[in-house]
C-alpha cells in the first residue's frame, strides 16, 4: 500500500490532476489473506495521513459516468477484456478512456509498464472482433517514465481545451495539412463533445509520427492507434467517396485511416512525399465500403 500511494502521488503530480477512477468494490479487495483494503483503512497502526490521502483519492470518480460518458459506457457494454484468462474491466476501461491503468503490485505479472490484453468487441456491423492490445500501465513510480510522452500530450490537450485549437491547426499540428472537407467537418463539432478529445489524440499521434517522415519514410504500421487501409474492392467501388481535394488543389484518393474509439469515427490520411507532410482528408464517420454502404 505504501508503494501504491507513492505511485498515486507521483501520478497526480505528473498529470496535474487527481482523476483516479475506481469501482465500488475496490476497497473490498484483499491485500493479504483475510485482510482487505477496507481493513487497512480502519487499521489504527496505519499512518493517518496515508489513509486520508488514499480515501480522498478513491472517492472522486467511478469507472464510467454512464450519463456524461454514454458513448464509452455503450462501448464497454459490448466489449470484454481478459488478462491471462481473467476478466479485467478496469484495464479495459483504461483502454477505452485512452488512459493509464494502475495496480497494486501484488504479483510479478503487474510489474509491467504495458499489459497485454485480449479485447473482444461487437463492431458496427455486429460482428465479433478479437484483438490483442497493449494498455498503458503502472504499478511503481518507475513505470511512469515509459509514459512521459503520453502525459505531456494529455497535459497539452488539457491546456488547449481552454482555447479553440481548431482555429490554429497549422500551429498545433505543423506536420499535418488539412483538406477543406476535413476542416469543415471539424468545425461542425460542438466544443466539449467527447469525440473532439479522440480526434485531438489521433491528430497528435499522426503529427508526431510524421515529424521526421522525410528521413525514415512513412511507415504506417508504426502509428500507435489501429491503422488500416481500405480494400481494393472498396476503392474500386467507392473511389469518388474516398477522394478529396487537397490544399494544393489536387484530388487524392484516401485509403489509410485510424479509428476513434468508441464508435465508428475515422480519420483518413495519406503522406505525400512531394508535399512533405501528412494530409488529412476526412474526419468523421467511416466512409462507404463494400460491406457497409451507409
Amino acid at each position: 500500500m505504501d508503494q501504491f500511494i507513492k505511485l498515486m502521488a507521483a501520478f497526480f503530480k505528473a498529470m496535474g490532476s487527481k482523476d483516479l477512477r475506481t469501482n465500488e468494490n475496490f476497497i473490498h479487495l484483499e491485500l493479504a489473506s483475510d485482510y482487505r483494503i477496507i481493513q487497512w483503512i480502519n487499521d489504527s497502526s496505519v499512518d493517518k495521513e496515508a489513509k486520508r490521502f488514499f480515501k480522498s483519492s478513491i472517492t472522486r470518480k467511478p469507472y464510467i459516468n454512464d450519463h456524461k460518458e454514454s458513448h464509452i459506457y455503450s462501448k464497454f457494454l459490448s466489449s470484454d477484456f481478459f488478462h491471462n484468462g481473467l476478466k479485467c474491466e478496469g484495464i479495459g476501461i483504461a483502454h477505452l478512456l485512452e488512459a493509464i491503468s494502475i495496480s497494486l503490485e501484488s504479483k510479478s505479472e503487474w510489474n509491467r509498464d504495458y499489459l497485454k490484453i485480449q479485447f473482444i468487441e461487437i463492431d458496427e456491423e455486429n460482428d465479433i472482433q478479437e484483438n490483442i492490445i497493449y494498455v498503458r500501465h503502472a504499478s511503481k513510480i518507475e513505470h511512469l517514465d515509459s509514459h512521459r510522452s503520453y502525459i505531456t500530450e494529455v497535459r497539452a490537450l488539457e491546456y488547449r481545451d481552454n482555447i479553440e485549437w481548431r482555429d490554429q491547426l497549422d500551429v498545433t499540428f505543423p506536420n499535418l495539412l488539412f483538406c477543406e472537407h476535413a476542416k469543415l467537418q471539424l468545425s461542425k463539432y460542438k466544443k466539449g463533445e467527447p469525440i473532439l478529445k479522440q480526434i485531438q489524440i489521433r491528430l497528435f499521434e499522426l503529427n508526431s509520427h510524421f515529424q521526421d517522415a522525410k528521413e525514415r519514410g512513412a511507415d504506417y504500421s508504426n502509428i500507435p492507434s489501429k491503422t488500416t487501409p481500405e480494400s481494393k474492392a472498396t476503392l474500386d467501388a467507392y473511389k469518388e467517396e474516398h477522394t478529396f481535394r487537397c490544399p494544393d488543389g489536387k484530388g487524392r484518393t484516401f485509403s489509410w485511416h485510424v479509428r476513434m474509439t468508441p464508435g465508428a469515427g475515422r480519420i483518413f490520411f495519406l503522406y505525400e512525399e512531394d508535399v512533405g507532410k501528412c494530409i488529412i482528408g476526412h474526419i468523421g464517420n467511416k466512409l462507404k465500403t463494400v460491406t457497409t454502404t451507409t
